[in-house]
Formats: structure tokens, C-alpha cells, sequence
């Protein structure tokens, strides 16, 4: 048994113009449109419709599916973000503890049970008590202006310049410099 190709929203669109067109064309060259032409005309045309209709059903369902997916992954990504955020929170957590361990806890053992030297030996590791600078404190309302800096960051800032567009284009004036906008077409669905 020979299988049917299924029609694509293409070809059908394609024939409803085609239809569309061939009608257009006996209805500028003839004086009188045959009955059955005119039938054949309007039983394809509901034919086409009918198909569209049902081929944009599908898609309708197909885009209401996919917003259905959207809304689990969102929830899904929602609930990783969490994870995520609680196992920052575990590693903020170890990385407290090793702090402390490596800020008070081992130079105060070092001091109390390693050699004169500053030396504390284990089984697994050998430790060694030295000083170093630490962070600088900066008093920022005291401090000399050769240690500041000035950082200029220049940015567009898009929505000012989308209002001047939409201002100038619905004024049927001339765009700022260096500023398009264009018309685009979108759908809302209720």
C-alpha cells in the first residue's frame, strides 16, 4: 500500500494563492465566470481553509506544549538555583572553617606544641609559623589622592535612545544620529 505524503502548511499555502491567483486571472479574462468554475473555485478555497485551520490547530497546540515545557524547565532551573545557592552557602561555610583553621587555630598549636623555630610537624604535613603583610586598611576621606583612582565608563544607554527613535519616527522627523528603529510585528495571544 503506497503511503501519502503528508501536506505540508507550505504547499497548502501555496495552492490557496495558486487557487487565489488562477480565480483572479478567468475573472479579468472572461466576460462570464461559468458556474462551475465558480465552484470549483469556492469548494477549493473552503477546502484550503478548512486545512490551514486545521494545520494552525496543530501548530496552536504545538506552541501551547511548548510553553508548557518552557514553564518545567523554568521550574526546574528555579530549583537548581536553589541548589546551587545552598551549596555556595556549604562551600562559604568550608572555606570559614579553613580560614579559621589557617588564621588562629595552627599558629596558636604552632606556637604551643611546635619547636622554638616556629616548626610543628604531623604524620601528614609540616607546618611552618612566619610573618607576612596582610591586607592595607584605607581610610578613604584621609587618604592622599595620589592612591586614587579615576575609572570613566561611557555606556549607551538604549532605553533613551529607543524613546528618541519612537519620539522622532511618530513626529515623521529625522532620527537622532546613529539611532535606527524599525517596525516589527508580533502576535498576542489571548
Amino acid at each position: 500500500m503506497p503511503m501519502i505524503a503528508k501536506r505540508t502548511t507550505r504547499d497548502i499555502i501555496g495552492d490557496y494563492i495558486n487557487n487565489e491567483q488562477r480565480f483572479d486571472y478567468v475573472e479579468k479574462t472572461s466576460e462570464h465566470i461559468e458556474k462551475e468554475d465558480l465552484d470549483l473555485y469556492m469548494n477549493t478555497k473552503e477546502k484550503l481553509q478548512s486545512e490551514i485551520r486545521t494545520k494552525m490547530d496543530k501548530v496552536d497546540s504545538f506552541v501551547l506544549e511548548t510553553k508548557r515545557k518552557e514553564h518545567l524547565i523554568d521550574a526546574e532551573v528555579d530549583a537548581l538555583k536553589d541548589e546551587i545557592d545552598r551549596l555556595k552557602q556549604r562551600r562559604k561555610g568550608i572555606g570559614m572553617f579553613k580560614k579559621f583553621v589557617n588564621d588562629i587555630l595552627l599558629p596558636m598549636v604552632i606556637k604551643e606544641v611546635g619547636n622554638d623555630d616556629g616548626v610543628w610537624e604531623t604524620d601528614t604535613a609540616r607546618y611552618k609559623l612566619y610573618e607576612t603583610y596582610g591586607g592595607v586598611i584605607v581610610n578613604p576621606d584621609e587618604i592622599s589622592s595620589d592612591f586614587k583612582k579615576v575609572e570613566i565608563k561611557e555606556s549607551i544607554d538604549k532605553v533613551k535612545a529607543r524613546k528618541a527613535a519612537i519620539s522622532a519616527h511618530r513626529a515623521d522627523k529625522d532620527m537622532p544620529t546613529g539611532i535606527s528603529i524599525r517596525k516589527i510585528e508580533r502576535v498576542r495571544r489571548t
